[in-house]
């Protein structure tokens, strides 16, 4: 049985049932029917109700998430694993929109956007001195399919970029110069733009915290596209408040909601854009290719797109 945890369009349901014509394929519509029916269920694709139901997986084999982050997921790891369940997840679905959402909020920052839109409320006319992303030294933290893709866009914008990976040493891909865990700091005091796009694991909480915004210019941006928790809110938010940075963007946040009572709110040099870099979308979903590539790869004992390392978390 192949249990889906959403309602499918009409054309991607008939996909699924072409490519599984063996199997039935059945829809949860609530908690109460994700339990009932994942007792007998081989396949689950999608994550409404997934975590409440799991414990009355029997037969499981395979979880197609349609996050690309997974942490909260992984708070069952030890479940998943004694299950023998293999989890993938949808990364690099929404590269392309992210990416343009990076994009989008490091202008604001170099241009003034938000000085200026606060400027026209009050009717102010007022010129000013302002940086540009071309020319920039941007610092990429993870370098994911997400970070790669941000990469080409600055680099397309004439930005000059290097990344961090989860590697101890120094490396290269093409130009591009990639930073270890040894010398990836040591890079920060000559960065413009710090640009966080790092999956949510125990390793990453607070990865940017007080020692790596003391160590950036006064001059630099800060924007966390990834997930909330990798950068430490409060302590950006002291360092903007005491000089020692530029400004940021942060589309993810520790808490969310943030509380209406958060003092990030009234901090003008903050632009908080609302977890909104994967906007809203339905009925039909972008991830809905990947779970049919990967329900052909699996019914054909391929190797699936996406697989989930337990250990690393990502």
């Amino acid at each position: 049985m192949i249990l889906l945890m959403y309602e499918p369009v009409p054309d991607h349901l008939q996909k699924l049932k072409s490519i599984a014509p063996d199997h039935e394929i059945v829809t949860a519509f609530s908690e109460e029917e994700a339990q009932r029916l994942i007792e007998n269920a081989e396949i689950v694709l999608g994550n409404r109700y997934f975590l409440q139901s799991l414990p009355f997986a029997k037969k499981l084999s395979w979880m197609q998430s349609n996050s690309v982050g997974v942490d909260l997921i992984l708070k069952e790891k030890q479940s998943l694993v004694d299950k023998s369940i293999i989890l993938t997840c949808a990364r690099g679905v929404y590269d392309a929109e992210l990416a343009e959402h990076t994009i989008a909020l490091l202008l604001s920052l170099f241009r003034s956007i938000p000085v200026l839109r606060d400027e026209q409320n009050k009717g102010i006319w007022q010129r000013h001195r302002l940086s540009t992303l071309h020319g920039s030294q941007c610092l990429i933290v993870g370098w994911g399919s997400l970070g790669q893709k941000i990469a080409s866009l600055i680099t397309a914008l004439g930005g000059k970029v290097a990344g961090v990976r989860n590697q101890p040493d120094d490396s290269k891909e093409g130009e591009m110069m990639l930073y270890g865990s040894k010398n990836w700091r040591q890079q920060l005091p000559l960065t413009d733009a710090l640009i966080i796009c790092l999956p949510k694991t125990p390793e990453t909480y607070h990865f940017i915290g007080k020692e790596e915004l003391r160590a950036l210019p006064t001059s630099a941006f800060v924007v966390n596209i990834g997930r909330g928790g990798t950068l430490d809110d409060m302590a950006l938010l002291e360092a903007i408040q005491g000089g020692n940075l530029a400004g940021a963007a942060l589309d993810v946040f520790e808490e969310e909601p943030l509380p209406a009572t958060h003092p990030i709110w009234k901090e003008s040099k903050i632009f908080v854009s609302p977890h909104v870099g994967r906007s809203l979308e339905g009925p039909d979903f972008r991830w809905q290719p990947l779970f049919e590539q990967n329900l052909e790869r699996y019914l054909r004992g391929e190797a699936l797109l996406n697989v989930v390392n337990y250990q690393k978390g990502y």
